[in-house]
């Protein structure tokens, strides 16, 4: 389980990381927003603290990237540091427990610790809001989950049948393409028309 801790307040940072010494295997502690984004391209983590005084201190473009789910982990704003970053590790600790370690459908693997998929280990790495609609199908594989579930479960939003379905189809297409998944030759992600997708292997057609 990795941890992002961003915390540009020397004070905060320092007792955040005296805390995360004790209680935390794997963590990066982030005091400028570069160093945040330069964590992010190496690779997601599972869960970001961010100490709450950090947005007096944002551009308004930046905290709008922030805030954006679809681009993001999980975020935990903390006001104290001694309660909100215990708080964090347990909830990032509950997280990994209740998420297991690689889905299988067929020959497709989805790592969750690396936040990855592919066959055979040629692994391609999703952006994050196509990785979680991957995860959201692969869940219930074997299920046709509708469109507006799929909508709630990664956007955090609801609304009409027509606009989630015409937001899936988009996003849908570039996890075929980025994962060569060919609609005719290797069925994995099927639209059930009028209803919504379903993640399966080809030979349960």
């Amino acid at each position: 389980m990795h941890i992002l801790i961003y915390s540009p307040t020397t004070s905060a940072a320092e007792k955040m990381q005296a805390i995360l010494n004790d209680i935390a295997d794997h963590y990066t502690l982030a005091v400028t927003w570069s160093e945040v984004a330069a964590c992010l391209e190496d690779g997601s983590p599972d869960l970001i603290l961010v100490e709450r005084d950090a947005l007096t201190r944002l551009e308004p473009t930046t905290m709008l990237n922030l805030m954006e789910s679809d681009r993001w982990p999980p975020l935990i704003f903390v006001d104290r540091p001694d309660d909100g970053v215990r708080d964090g590790v347990v909830l990032a600790e509950r997280l990994a427990q209740a998420t297991p370690a690689a889905y299988r459908v067929g020959e497709l693997v989805i790592d969750t610790r690396k936040k990855r998929a592919g066959f055979d280990e040629q692994w391609v790495t999703l952006p994050p809001l196509q990785y979680r609609l991957l995860v959201a199908l692969a869940q219930r594989a074997g299920e046709v989950v509708s469109h507006r579930e799929l909508l709630r479960a990664v956007w955090g939003c609801d609304g009409s049948d027509r606009e989630a379905r015409e937001l899936l189809k988009v996003h849908i297409r570039q996890i075929r393409r980025r994962l060569r998944l060919d609609p005719e030759e290797h069925p994995y992600i099927r639209s059930v028309r009028g209803f919504g997708y379903m993640l399966a292997p080809p030979e349960e057609r």
